[in-house]
């Protein structure tokens, strides 16, 4: 798909016909995470050419798969389905999003265009209610994955703060996109099921990193808001 963003004197973007300012800003949505244990190895290899490193500890390191419902945001109402891992880039570490199917054209054309996120358009059967996220994921009449992701009852009782970088590599750099966050209404747990469909990349790639059949973490999250700043070329 052919992207075309027009950048404007006061820094802001216009992408078919709207105007984009930053940051742009994600006011309400609701996620479900499932945070998994792969070797070190394996992510290596999937980051090959890009300049990144896995972070990793003892030959081990995370791999994130992040099922989000967007409900109020400046890029439109969809559903999103992550895969990354976290990495290293020029000894700074930040989160390398491998995969990110998209139910919305203009959310995968400003993703493209402003942080060279590698958005592609899905078919997302997404519901995240309570403790308990599901999503059946599709392109065409391939079948990606379906996923069940689930959290204890207990809500954290407080918001909680964050921020991390998202690392994009294109045409030869890496673009580096700062991201400050809160979420509310957490629960935590260990249950999440993974069915990955029998021929689609990114279920190939799943399967090559190794995605075990158990989490390390799940969390199920009510609110998450967060900003994201422009991208810098390092």
């Amino acid at each position: 798909m052919h992207v075309v963003a027009i950048p404007l004197e006061d820094g802001s973007w216009e992408i078919r016909g709207h105007r984009v300012t930053f940051p742009v800003r994600i006011h309400d949505a609701a996620a479900a995470c499932a945070t998994y244990m792969v070797r070190a190895d394996r992510a290596r290899a999937q980051l090959a050419g890009t300049g990144l490193e896995p972070v990793s500890v003892a030959g081990r390191t995370l791999l994130f798969l992040a099922l989000i419902d967007y409900r109020v945001n400046d890029l439109g109402i969809y559903s999103e389905v992550a895969t990354a891992l976290p990495a290293l880039h020029h000894g700074k570490i930040g989160l390398h999003i491998l995969q990110l199917p998209v139910t919305e054209e203009f959310t995968l054309e400003a993703g493209r265009a402003l942080w060279g996120l590698p958005k592609w358009l899905g078919r997302a059967d997404l519901s995240i209610s309570g403790r308990r996220g599901t999503c059946r994921l599709d392109e065409g009449a391939e079948h990606v994955l379906t996923a069940v992701i689930s959290a204890l009852p207990l809500r954290i009782p407080f918001t909680i703060p964050g921020a991390v970088t998202a690392l994009a590599p294109r045409d030869g750099a890496v673009l580096a996109s700062p991201v400050t966050a809160s979420v509310s209404g957490v629960r935590v747990g260990l249950g999440a099921t993974v069915d990955l469909g029998a021929r689609h990349p990114m279920a190939a790639q799943l399967r090559e990193l190794g995605l075990p059949r158990r989490p390390l973490l799940t969390t199920v999250i009510d609110h998450v808001a967060f900003d994201m700043a422009p991208a810098v070329v390092r």
